[in-house]
């Protein structure tokens, strides 16, 4: 694939979607000129705002990461809370009255994470700041996909870049995958480079460059995706991923990179007899789980392995499946740069 085109579009769909791309990249660079300018001012809530966002569309990795800094500041004593837009929330909640009764997956995925840290879904995320002060008693707050929400100020600006696809095909959408332009990685203050290992080190090498080409010394900070464990949908059995060794399964999900998934199941010596990737944020129809079934029946895998933000919105649907239905948990963690991560946060919490 040639650098910079999308590997769904020809190159005759590209060049009609380049002007619409060009005059959403001017909406987008007028509204930062109008903050910048102070002509729209952002709002300062009175306690410390860390922000975790991306400048690409797609999976980046932000939900594991605005986890990791919520246990990360919980464990120092700071009671947190997490202000989210609520994207794609069209899952019922019974008992839920701080998201109005409907949420999406990676609401529940903090739900089952970490339970005890608010997180609040609303579009007007000063509202929800302020909320989580006077309901919650916050004393940090953790900004979910807030790096293109300039009317909240923030603390601390973080910008998570996938390895995988770190410039998004170096267009603006909908020619390519950029939220707005890459000079905009100026105003981070810390990058985190996720799914470090499943590029090479000449790659990494060659982001970072460019990287710093786009932005000058913003520190950044390399992460990967570490598996944990695989969970059983049916139960709190947990196994080691040594079980992966030499089996053959069939997968599905979606999430913003499945991609990483895949490459994650094959680093575990997973064979694929089968995978099936969905948009991200779907919620699976009886129906989609009978033919996902259907298709695991054609193939026999030995089991079928799924994401944990697949797995929370399932609740009971593993009957739909003849075969054992497995998540592969995984965590966020900081192979290097942990210091610069950690000074980055105690500087706000000093």
């Amino acid at each position: 694939m040639e650098e910079g085109h999308s590997p769904i579009c020809s190159k005759a769909i590209l060049k009609v979607l380049y002007p619409l791309s060009k005059v959403y990249g001017f909406v987008v660079k007028t509204r930062i000129f109008i903050y910048k300018r102070g002509i729209l001012k952002s709002v300062c809530l009175p306690v410390p705002v860390i922000s975790v966002g991306n400048i690409t569309v797609g999976g980046t990795g932000k939900t594991p990461i605005v986890e990791y800094i919520s246990r990360y500041l919980q464990k120092k004593g700071k009671r947190v809370a997490i202000l989210s837009r609520g994207y794609a929330a069209t899952i019922k909640q019974e008992h839920s009255s701080c998201v109005k009764h409907v949420c999406n997956d990676e609401y529940l995925l903090f739900q089952e994470n970490i339970p005890d840290i608010p997180n609040l879904l609303d579009k007007d995320r000063v509202k929800s700041g302020f909320e989580a002060i006077s309901h919650f008693q916050a004393e940090y707050l953790l900004l979910d996909d807030g790096f293109q929400h300039l009317r909240l100020a923030r603390n601390l600006d973080i910008v998570t870049i996938d390895a995988l696809n770190p410039f998004g095909y170096e267009h603006i959408v909908p020619r390519g995958m950029l939220r707005e332009p890459l000079e905009s990685l100026k105003r981070a203050d810390m990058i985190m480079l996720t799914h470090a290992d499943q590029c090479n080190q000449d790659k990494i090498a060659a982001t970072i460059n460019r990287l710093r080409e786009i932005a000058g010394q913003i520190p950044i900070v390399e992460t990967v995706h570490k598996p944990i464990c695989l969970e059983s949908s049916k139960s709190n059995e947990t196994m080691d991923i040594t079980w992966l060794q030499g089996k053959k399964v069939f997968a599905f999900c979606a999430i913003g990179n499945p991609v990483s998934f895949r490459k994650s199941i094959e680093s575990l010596g997973g064979e694929l007899l089968g995978f099936r990737v969905f948009p991200d944020h779907h919620v699976y129809t009886p129906s989609e789980l009978k033919t996902l079934n259907a298709e695991a029946q054609r193939v026999r895998p030995d089991a079928i392995i799924i994401t944990q933000k697949d797995k929370v919105k399932m609740k009971n649907d593993h009957v739909f499946f003849n075969f054992s239905l497995w998540t592969l948990k995984m965590e966020i963690c900081i192979v290097k740069g942990y210091e610069i991560f950690e000074n980055k946060i105690n500087a706000i919490l000093n």
